[in-house]
């Protein structure tokens, strides 16, 4: 017989937040402050406009499906051939076309850009990913806009054996927030746009399928060849009854192999399929997800989540446990 489980159906939440800032020349420098945002213990500064009053945008689900489906076989096989990559930009439509602010270290004067800087949080053993994409015009340009679109990338850094080199692998840059906004930049002002891009409720074995986006602060996974046994990131364990269920152990186990992604409603839907024999005579079985998260930039995470299942026909001579593992990315 065949016994179906979902192992867990967790939930991510996906905030994404925008205000925009227009003033004088003259007043450049005050609307810049010097902020301190933080990477779990480690604090550092950067001079960016006030992060308060930021307002609800759009998330747009089609887009974070691209990055996960792309950003997953980096994670997992290291599958990708994308060995540089477009950060972010911002996309003004405008009276008469559209401005395109291009990635760029810092705000500078003179220029038009969109520089990123991350926080990660930790509170009771949940973590949180803020992405602070601020876009900047501080030329002579003029126009009024009605639309802004926030596009990004994801990385993984690829830890290659037979060279022991790391390798970084990008996602494409894809269309992850956009509002419907009307001002006008003159030309004797300046603009600035703070845009945030928030995953929330992270659990520790959750960060590993946790799209981590290009950022000026270097953090990103890395993906090793091996963990355990097994050649993944990330182990699935079935008990059988004889074994000692632990990450690490000796029960049957499997890596993640094929996934799916889908979008429904306002959610971005991950799955992960697997199977296992089990043998006779199983009256209840557990199954284990063990991951481990190597970053570069902060600590590295490992975690675990477990189920039990039991068969709802006793007596079969042999049974296959078949777990799916959904991941939702939901926006808020």
């Amino acid at each position: 017989m065949v016994q179906k489980l979902v192992l867990r159906n967790e939930v991510v939440k996906v905030k994404g937040r925008i205000k925009v800032i227009t003033v004088k020349k003259e007043d450049f420098f005050k609307i810049l402050k010097l902020t301190k945002l933080r990477v779990l213990n480690n604090e550092y500064e950067v001079l960016i406009p006030p992060l308060n009053d930021l307002q609800k945008n759009t998330i747009d689900f089609n887009g974070l499906a691209t990055l996960v489906q792309q950003f997953i076989p980096i994670v997992l096989y290291g599958a990708n051939n994308n060995v540089s990559g477009t950060p972010a930009k911002m996309v003004l439509t405008t009276q008469s076309g559209s401005v395109t602010f291009s990635y760029s270290g810092s705000v500078s004067l003179n220029t038009q850009g969109v520089t990123v800087y991350l926080q990660v949080l930790q509170e009771n053993n949940s973590y949180t990913f803020q992405y602070f994409y601020v876009g900047f015009d501080t030329t002579n340009a003029s126009y009024s806009t009605s639309q802004l679109e926030l596009y990004v990338s994801a990385y993984v850094i690829a830890h290659e054996p037979s060279t022991n080199q790391n390798i970084p692998y990008y996602t494409n840059i894809v269309r992850i927030a956009y509002t419907n906004t009307s001002f006008t930049k003159s030309s004797d002002s300046y603009l600035f746009i703070v845009w945030l891009i928030e995953f929330q409720n992270i659990p520790p074995y959750l960060l590993l399928f946790t799209p981590t986006l290009v950022n000026n602060v270097g953090i990103t996974l890395i993906s090793f060849s091996c963990f355990a046994s097994s050649c993944s990131n990330a182990i699935v364990y079935f008990s059988n009854g004889n074994c000692n269920l632990a990450c690490g152990g000796n029960c049957p186990s499997a890596g993640l192999s094929g996934f799916i992604t889908y979008v429904q409603n306002n959610s971005v839907i991950l799955e992960f399929p697997l199977a296992t024999p089990l043998g006779s005579g199983v009256t209840s079985t557990e199954i284990m997800l063990c991951i481990y998260a190597s970053f570069a930039g902060m600590p590295s995470v490992s975690g675990s989540t477990s189920a039990t299942i039991t068969p709802p026909v006793s007596g079969a001579t042999f049974y296959v446990a078949i777990a799916t593992l959904v991941i939702t990315y939901q926006g808020s």
